[in-house]
């Protein structure tokens, strides 16, 4: 992409989902405000498979998808890869836990506080197959919203476990505990994608930027 010398518009439309490290974007824009000083950039909150319908509509120049985007239309990069942890209560995962974490199995009967599947279906199907093989059962009355707060108050009122990257922007409040997953069972992967078609050079610089963390 960073090869690429056609110049585009002065906007650069770029998607975000929900719990990414905001250190990631921030210094991919600053490295594009000194390589690109006039590309401004806007920043668009929607989901994977928001993203992708918005880039193939022309409305979105660059996403930050959770699943590589299937199709000749979208050119995709790995970006980020996240191994995934638990959020639980202090008092189960004082139960469940160790020094090196928890078994994903040892969350069999707990509800899972997840998202919806349509919004990122390649990445729901990831996760609850992986469930599957540690015998766990999630139903779709699980799935909630990747809302911090709400989060939050789901696992807090008890029977019910949320994933979480280490690394998470999030205070966790003191009535939870994080705990990473023994072996590394989930590992949340983050792709750049963008029209296959463009040519700008500000978006290569800004993908360029993204891919060198």
């Amino acid at each position: 992409m960073a090869r690429h010398t056609t110049a585009g518009g002065s906007l650069l439309r770029v998607g975000l989902p929900l719990e990414l490290p905001p250190e990631l974007i921030s210094r991919a824009v600053a490295d594009l405000a000194r390589t690109c000083p006039d590309t401004r950039v806007q920043v668009v909150h929607a989901s994977t498979a928001g993203q992708a319908a918005l880039l193939r509509r022309g409305e979105l120049d660059v996403g930050l998808l959770r699943e590589h985007p299937v199709g000749p239309e979208l050119d995709a990069v790995p970006v980020l890869a996240e191994n995934l942890g638990v959020l639980l209560s202090k008092e189960h995962a004082e139960k469940i836990g160790g020094p090196d974490g928890v078994r994903l199995d040892a969350l069999a009967g707990l509800d899972w506080i997840g998202f919806p599947r349509e919004g990122s279906p390649a990445w729901y199907d990831e996760i609850t197959a992986v469930f599957r093989t540690h015998g766990l059962e999630i139903g779709p009355a699980a799935a909630g919203s990747l809302l911090p707060e709400l989060k939050f108050a789901a696992v807090s009122a008890g029977g019910a476990f949320a994933l979480a990257p280490p690394d998470w922007g999030q205070p966790v409040p003191e009535n939870l505990a994080w705990c990473a997953l023994k072996g590394n069972p989930l590992v949340r992967r983050t792709w750049a994608a963008w029209p296959a078609s463009s040519h700008r050079r500000d978006l290569g610089h800004l993908v360029a930027a993204l891919e060198a963390g």
